[in-house]
């Protein structure tokens, strides 16, 4: 492909879909590493002489994904602050998110030895109310994150959500740029632009979720995603929570609750042939995961 070939244009030009392509991700650990980020920014940034080689690796045997953030109003501010979380299912009960701060990046491995996503950390570790917004800026793995997320980070300075929003390393979907994730409930987020960032939190701030820009949850699996997106398309449900999928019974359908109300929804799965590269670096002709509703009953 040609040097000025972008991911993010060509996925919006052939109308790709976003539901259902939110990374499978149950565990979060957020490390504020200053500085420059390379490719890879556990390994290349300031934090990577201080984790051996495969650290992340040991991590997601936990399934636990480690992302590096910063924000520019703690610049000059001194220690490390590191947020933790599980990404619950609905119906399970609110995420709590926790938070850390440590005095450098060389406490850090051991600070996340304990870590799990079954429990909740030590006493080290103060529970938060608040909601951690991430927006992808990693340009050094892909151009479209750099371009699409930090015109989004500036239009969310000075706004009311300033202090929740920080910028962070590679979090999956580059050709969905710019992508948001919002924990504690996990929430992807694909194609957000800088004049409707403010529309997006503002129905997050409602406890709604806004459709358009909605890619999944990261505590469903990628048919789970589906379900929910068709769920909300069909019956109109826009709360955060609203749907809650109970089970996957052997005959592949999704059972569900919306409220009282039972519901059981078949999907067909197929694979579909994408020419261009997925990604600003990747290789063309792959094969992507496309969901169609068969029925919801």
């Amino acid at each position: 492909m040609p040097t000025s070939y972008v991911c993010s244009d060509t996925s919006s030009i052939r109308d790709e879909t976003m539901f259902a392509t939110a990374s499978r991700v149950r565990g979060w650990l957020l490390i504020e590493v200053r500085g420059s980020w390379g490719e890879d920014a556990i390994h290349s940034s300031a934090l990577g002489q201080h984790v051996p080689p495969h650290w992340k690796d040991e991590l997601q045997r936990r399934h636990i994904r480690a992302v590096c953030i910063r924000a520019k109003r703690r610049s000059g501010t001194e220690g490390v602050r590191l947020f933790a979380c599980a990404a619950r299912r609905p119906g399970d009960g609110r995420a709590p998110l926790w938070r850390r701060d440590v005095e450098s990046l060389a406490e850090v491995v051991g600070v996340a030895e304990d870590l799990h996503v079954d429990r909740a950390p030590d006493d080290h570790w103060e529970r938060s109310d608040a909601r951690v917004a991430l927006v992808c800026t990693n340009g050094r793995h892909d151009q479209c994150c750099a371009n699409r997320g930090r015109p989004v980070l500036r239009a969310l300075e000075g706004s009311p959500w300033s202090d929740e929003v920080w910028e962070c390393s590679h979090i999956g979907g580059d050709r969905f740029a710019a992508n948001v994730v919002v924990l504690p409930d996990s929430l992807y987020f694909g194609r957000v632009e800088s004049d409707s960032v403010a529309s997006l939190f503002t129905t997050l701030d409602e406890g709604k979720l806004d459709l358009a820009f909605f890619r999944g949850r990261t505590s469903f699996s990628l048919a789970e995603q589906a379900a929910e997106y068709f769920l909300r398309r069909e019956l109109g449900v826009d709360a955060v929570n609203g749907i809650v999928i109970s089970a996957t019974p052997a005959d592949g359908s999704i059972e569900a609750r919306v409220g009282d109300r039972a519901f059981s929804v078949r999907l067909r799965r197929h694979m579909v042939s994408v020419a261009e590269p997925l990604t600003c670096k990747g290789a063309p002709d792959q094969l992507v995961p496309s969901f169609t509703l068969e029925s919801i009953t």
